[in-house]
């Protein structure tokens, strides 16, 4: 949430018109999101699958994932 008490901002005035421009960025953005399911789409998806292999390369990546820490970060 800003901060909207300008005497306890600590930025000067072209910074906080900098962050405020930022904010009016961020928030015109429109991305998808998730949305409304579409009932076609997982008509097609029902019964799709995939190779044992695939499946073997899947799980891989996840674990890989989820012990990675980050680029450059020191091994403990």
């Amino acid at each position: 949430m800003p901060n909207l008490d300008s005497d306890l901002d600590f930025r000067n005035q072209e910074d906080a018109a900098e962050a405020a421009e930022g904010r009016r960025r961020d928030d015109a953005v429109r991305g998808p999101d998730s949305g409304p399911q579409d009932p076609e789409a997982m008509r097609a998806a029902e019964g799709l699958s995939v190779s044992s292999e695939e499946a073997a390369a899947y799980r891989e990546h996840i674990e890989r994932g989820a012990h990675q820490q980050g680029e450059g970060a020191p091994i403990v």
